[in-house]
């Protein structure tokens, strides 16, 4: 059961593209602000979801107001409990099943029908008193109104038997709204508090009774700081987000996006990256519809609590703390990748975005620990039917594929468009990004060869096909010329394509199928901003983290707002 409290303060109510966030102006941007960082949201949204205290003893429960302060309503000493939503679920015993709730049926059940007592209670001291006369009554709060409900039970039917059962024919037989949350004693049937906030207030919880000591807590086999908060967006399962300080946050950021035995300076670089693109996106309000403004995955950044913190990424953080990287007084986006390959890229070439502090440039860096980095440089191979074969599985029906190659390179070097051919003639171009995801490659820094079939040529050949498909030989083709003169094409001859790049003309393979493509290429990542390793590389050889965050982001400064 809970701890009596006395009653708190009345409820104060309140980038496809990765360039599709707000800057952030010097003048409103806070030092360590409080964030929501979603953990499980959308299809991985949770039935329920335990804590299990490791630092510090014991819960708040409550809810976070509009400015993010924690509004206590109660507590509980229980080391172990569980939020689960006001639907039956089920505690799992036994093989992959064990230790959480969930809907697969098992004998531990907490329904969602209830026996309320009549009337409303002042405080939840009151409540408290009326509910400890009932072996299973506990306190709820609805709406800002504190009532007492009795058990719980898995139909309608079982707590008008109960009712009877029980004598307690002044109560009424009440069900849960979709919005509707229950604090339960994690591996039973109690339920210690019952929360419903509607769809303008979320339970929240806050480890600890008090805030002396910085709590640890165990949520789904990770460690966190700070606190959480339990949505059930469209009635559904429980989004669940960590509420934490955005300097906590960066330090499990740093450990999941970078290693923590990297040199300090490395560190150093990524953790006001971290906290520079978690502030740009917090303010944007990027995942303001699912309850929280940053996710924990590769979408936004990698979070999975403090696990991984070492004593060198706390330093990195510590040493920076406050620091995000600007451009003409606002917050850049601090977009970083694995490795670049040699060149990174400028972020009109990949999202079709001008953006001046995102220009691309070589990097004479990163080579130097090439050997360090698995699979830097990499190959992979197409045969045409197999180009073929993917082509129409996207939508791009074709005659067989007897052609692909780089049409367009960036300054730096890198893909950005690349054109497929069929036996017709008919061709397909892929531009930007698209010359890295259409195919699965690791980045757009990489070049195309072909061989094999009836013909074989380099990515910069140039092939010449009829209007039914594809010559052989260059045997009986003719050009017409711009005055209207007729020759016979030879070995000699050349084309320009529509980049204006010129090059020596060849039949084309034919389209049988075995031309093989091979992309060779180096780096990981969408090449645009830092370069992780190239940061690792930059620091071995004696630069700071302004040295390499003003190499990578053009014309920025690092300072605090």
């Amino acid at each position: 059961m809970l701890k009596k409290i006395v009653q708190v303060a009345a409820l104060a109510l309140a980038i496809a593209v990765p360039m599709s966030a707000v800057p952030a102006s010097a003048a409103s941007v806070q030092v360590d602000p409080t964030m929501k960082v979603g953990l499980f949201y959308g299809s991985s949204a949770l039935p329920g979801a335990n804590l299990l205290n490791d630092v510090g003893s014991g819960y708040r429960l409550g809810y976070y107001d509009s400015d993010r302060d924690f509004v206590e309503l109660a507590s509980t000493g229980e080391t172990a409990i569980s939020v689960v939503k006001t639907q039956n679920v089920y505690y799992g015993k036994v093989g992959t099943w064990s230790g959480y709730y969930d809907t697969i049926t098992s004998n531990i059940a907490v329904g969602c029908w209830h026996l309320q007592l009549p009337g409303r209670y002042s405080s939840y001291e009151d409540a408290y008193d009326a509910a400890s006369y009932y072996p299973d009554g506990f306190v709820t709060w609805i709406d800002g109104e504190w009532q007492v409900r009795v058990g719980n039970y898995l139909d309608k039917e079982s707590a008008q038997d109960a009712q009877d059962t029980l004598g307690l024919y002044d109560t009424e037989v009440v069900g849960t709204s979709s919005y509707g949350v229950s604090v339960v004693k994690t591996g039973t049937s109690q339920i210690l508090f019952q929360f419903d906030g509607g769809s303008s207030v979320s339970l929240g919880i806050q480890p600890g009774l008090n805030d002396r000591e910085k709590t640890e807590t165990i949520f789904r086999g990770n460690t966190y700081y700070g606190g959480f908060q339990y949505q059930r967006v469209s009635g559904g399962n429980l989004t669940v987000s960590n509420v934490i300080g955005l300097e906590d946050y960066v330090q499990g950021v740093i450990v999941r996006e970078m290693s923590s035995s990297w040199p300090l300076e490395a560190l150093k670089a990524q953790a006001v990256c971290a906290r520079t693109y978690a502030y740009r996106n917090y303010t944007a309000s990027k995942h303001k519809s699912q309850g929280f403004d940053i996710c924990n995955s590769t979408c936004c950044q990698v979070y999975y609590g403090m696990d991984a913190v070492t004593a060198s990424s706390s330093r990195a953080v510590d040493e920076t703390y406050g620091e995000y990287a600007w451009y003409n007084g606002s917050l850049i986006e601090a977009v970083y990748s694995s490795h670049d390959g040699g060149a990174t890229e400028s972020a009109v070439n990949v999202w079709g975005s001008n953006v001046p502090y995102l220009i691309g440039k070589y990097d004479p860096y990163e080579a130097s620990v090439a050997s360090k980095i698995t699979n830097y440089n990499w190959t992979v191979t197409y045969t045409a039917q197999e180009l073929s074969d993917l082509l129409n599985s996207k939508g791009y029906t074709n005659s067989g594929i007897v052609d692909f190659r780089v049409t367009k390179t960036s300054p730096t070097g890198n893909a950005i468009e690349i054109t497929f051919t069929d036996s017709s003639g008919k061709s397909w171009s892929k531009i930007r990004d698209d010359c890295r995801t259409f195919l699965g490659l690791r980045s757009i820094h990489y070049t195309v060869t072909s061989s094999g079939g009836s013909g074989s040529s380099s990515s910069t050949g140039g092939y010449v096909v009829d209007g039914s498909g594809s010559l052989s030989s260059l045997d009986g083709a003719y050009a017409i010329d711009g005055s209207g003169s007729v020759g016979a094409l030879s070995e000699n001859a050349y084309v320009i394509d529509g980049s204006g790049a010129v090059s020596q003309a060849s039949a084309s393979s034919g389209g049988d199928g075995s031309t093989v493509f091979t992309i060779t290429g180096s780096g990981w990542g969408h090449n645009v901003g830092m370069s992780q390793w190239g940061a690792y590389a930059m620091a071995q050889q004696g630069y700071n983290y302004k040295d390499i965050l003003t190499f990578y982001y053009t014309g920025i400064e690092v300072r605090k707002p």
